[in-house]
């Protein structure tokens, strides 16, 4: 995996849980299109990378904010 900075990290976590957050209030007013449905699913999964990635990295970086704060759970 390419290595970037974990601030960049953090930010790109929160951008992604603001994207699904977006998608899916798109979905809970019925304005959605059959292709946001497919990119709920997409986004996810790099939520989930990322997330994998942020797991990895608490393991040596101190004072992480906690990974629940980050994307607003």
């Amino acid at each position: 995996m390419p290595e970037i900075k974990t601030r960049t990290m953090l930010i790109a976590i929160e951008a992604v849980a603001a994207h699904i957050r977006g998608i899916r209030a798109e979905l809970a007013q019925g304005d959605a299109e059959p292709e946001d449905y497919e990119a709920l699913e997409q986004v996810i999964e790099a939520a989930e990378d990322l997330e994998r990635a942020y797991d990895i990295e608490a393991r040596t970086v101190l004072n992480l904010t906690p990974y629940d704060e980050l994307v607003g759970d």
